[in-house]
């Protein structure tokens, strides 16, 4: 009986893994030399989702992945209000007030359902005045794409250095085949914070 029960925790958790499978490609799109530390140690973690709840997981596991050694990130959502907008000047108070040096902005580009019906603008691919934080077009980050089951997702992350203001690290990610929002909020968080460590953005 015993050996059984083992046998159906096992089957239960490889389809449970099964269920949670998805696709991912990553590339980055930052236009400009890689950048060459040091790690930042302190960063501010935002995110544009469909949902307030949608948001508030995918900072709080982003913002989970990157913490650890040297590092610490703390959620936008965590440090406002569900209704606030978010704009420069009430990036630029957090930033002052939590000491970031750096602020980490996701977002969702598009988002197809499995009959490739268009739920979001991919118009916003294009909208961004340059590449500096302050400066950021963020009626655009007011207005996200809309998540919905069964999609194929296309995720930006961009990291901006608070010393300078400018982007020091950019990606995007196309995320297929899920079945459920949650998984893909999850896989992206984990996807940023392994790129953000592979290029050595992140404090060790």
């Amino acid at each position: 009986m015993r050996k059984f029960a083992r046998l159906t925790a096992t089957a239960v958790a490889l389809l449970a893994l099964a269920a949670c499978g998805s696709t991912s490609r990553t590339i980055s799109t930052f236009d400009g030399p890689a950048y060459g530390g040091p790690g930042f140690t302190n960063v501010l973690v935002l995110a544009v989702a469909d949902s307030y709840n949608n948001r508030a997981t995918f900072e709080r596991t982003l913002a989970k992945e990157i913490s650890s050694g040297s590092a610490s990130a703390t959620a936008y959502y965590s440090l406002t209000k569900m209704d606030d907008q978010i704009d420069r000047p009430a990036i630029e108070k957090l930033v002052e007030k939590g000491g970031f040096d750096a602020v980490l902005i996701t977002r969702v580009l598009s988002s197809d359902i499995v009959s490739n019906e268009k739920t979001g603008s991919s118009a916003t691919k294009v909208t961004r005045k340059d590449s500096a934080l302050f400066r950021y077009d963020y009626e655009e980050l007011n207005e996200p794409a809309t998540l919905t089951m069964d999609v194929n997702a296309i995720i930006s992350s961009e990291l901006f250095s608070v010393a300078s203001g400018d982007k020091v690290w950019a990606i995007e990610t196309d995320i297929s085949e899920n079945s459920s929002v949650g998984v893909i909020v999850v896989d992206a968080a984990d996807i940023v914070a392994r790129e953000l460590r592979r290029g050595g953005l992140i404090a060790k």
